[in-house]
């Protein structure tokens, strides 16, 4: 079957950064139709470009009335593993994409400067950035909006990417990600400092879609999936997660959740809670908050310090020496964020008979709520679809079948994409790119 439309706006988006053009090119019906979308899709467009190339895509169920249908995935090529990793974003930055009028954006080159890209009404502007290298997360994000006023959603790189550290790690706006596999490398080696999303327009999704969304979300309901919503209870899912919880007590505000998602999983902290320096943060990285908070009574303030260098906070808890006081903790986060060395870790979000090398391919920072194969296939499954990896955790009552009935009411049709998406689900765990006419 055909999946646009409605599922995609059948564009891509090519950017050249090294010669400064950019254009949009069709998207082959076939390649929706035998790989699916997201992740999948995006490997294949991979095989067409250079291997350094990035790739941002959509899932066909990308900014549906699907349950959590927020995802965009990022693929790369990691310099570390020599393998395809695929980072899930969430958020809206996947709808704010598709409905921007592209599907997927291909970056190439290395641009002279520093620059942005801005996403919008179908077409991709590069955008000039001077002055921006080692600028933290918030300050970047203020001078984009004088660059590119009222865009909605962004994904952006700080210090630690200027800087060449291979944890620098890409963040959807000021609220970090859970890539830890080295994208926002990456983009700093290309030069390209942030994507900006301004997503206008919409797609003709079926009838039948509003209420086949809320039949869903009632039949979640009465399972009681849908009942412990915030940060804590996914975070009480990993091994430290208890005691990481514990240290959150007193500190926690609204939760927050993702496009289309009935059950949020991020909740908001506030740091120096009653003084004048009080703040709040988004907190989203749940394996990244385990391990600060197992290293440090301060670990807000290391979170913190973390998402303004644009650093995966898991990598920073790898190299803190435990109970350091705090300004020796920050200078030992910077050190990293300015380091080219990579840490020698196995250290994952890790739950029992779950691979390694699938989670490194899955962008290294999905909480593995279910064990062994259960997650690999949940995760990657949602990373095709286009539906947030820890919402389809958190949901576990909800079946793949589930998700599929929003791309076609007809029974057959659906057995079909079952065994497509068994298939796309190995081909991503390969770790490598397609083969130009693979399906």
């Amino acid at each position: 079957m055909s999946l646009y439309p409605p599922f995609f706006n059948g564009k891509i988006g090519v950017v050249d950064l090294t010669t400064q053009a950019s254009y949009t090119v069709d998207l082959p019906w076939e390649l929706c139709g035998d790989s699916i979308g997201g992740a999948s899709l995006n490997a294949r467009i991979l095989s067409e470009y250079e291997s350094d190339s990035l790739v941002f895509g959509t899932g066909p169920l990308t900014g549906s009335f699907a349950p959590a249908s927020s995802l965009l995935v990022g693929t790369f090529r990691s310099p570390r593993w020599d393998h395809l990793c695929h980072v899930p974003f969430m958020l809206r930055s996947g709808p704010e994409l598709k409905f921007s009028g592209l599907d997927c954006l291909v970056v190439r080159g290395v641009a002279p400067e520093p620059c942005a890209l801005f996403l919008s009404r179908g077409r991709v502007r590069i955008l000039p950035v001077p002055d921006s290298a080692g600028k933290a997360v918030p300050e970047l994000l203020q001078a984009l909006r004088k660059k590119a006023p009222g865009f909605r959603a962004s994904i952006v790189t700080g210090p630690a990417a200027d800087r060449n550290s291979p944890h620098a790690s890409a963040s959807v706006g000021s609220h970090g990600s859970l890539d830890k596999v080295g994208l926002a490398a990456r983009m700093g080696t290309k030069n390209l400092k942030a994507v900006l999303f301004n997503g206008i327009g919409g797609l003709p999704f079926r009838q039948d879609h509003p209420a086949l969304s809320k039949a869903t979300e009632k039949m979640l309901r009465d399972s009681g999936a849908l009942t412990r919503a915030g940060f804590v209870p996914v975070l009480k899912g990993l091994a430290d997660g208890p005691e990481a919880a514990g240290s959150l007590r007193g500190k926690l505000g609204r939760n927050r959740a993702c496009y289309h998602c009935p059950c949020p999983c991020m909740t908001y902290a506030e740091i120096g809670k009653g003084t004048p320096e009080r703040q709040g943060i988004l907190m989203l990285d749940h394996a990244g908050w385990a391990a600060l908070a197992r290293k440090s009574d301060h670990a807000l303030h290391l979170l913190k310090g973390c998402l303004e260098l644009g650093l995966d906070p898991l990598a920073a808890a790898h190299v803190l020496r435990e109970d350091r006081p705090i300004r020796e903790a920050l200078s030992t986060v910077e050190s990293l964020a300015a380091s080219g060395t990579a840490i020698d870790e196995e250290d994952y979000p890790s739950a029992s008979g779950i691979d390694t090398r699938d989670c490194r391919i899955l962008g290294g920072g999905i909480t593995p709520l279910t064990p062994g194969r259960s997650w690999t296939v949940r995760a990657a499954s949602a990373l095709i679809l286009g539906i947030c990896p820890v919402f389809m955790q958190i949901a576990g009552r909800l079946d793949r079948s589930d998700l599929l009935r929003f791309l076609s009411s007809d029974a057959g049709e659906v057995k079909s994409l079952a065994a497509l998406l068994d298939g796309q689900v190995e081909m991503l765990l390969e770790g490598k790119i397609p083969e130009q006419g693979s399906g």
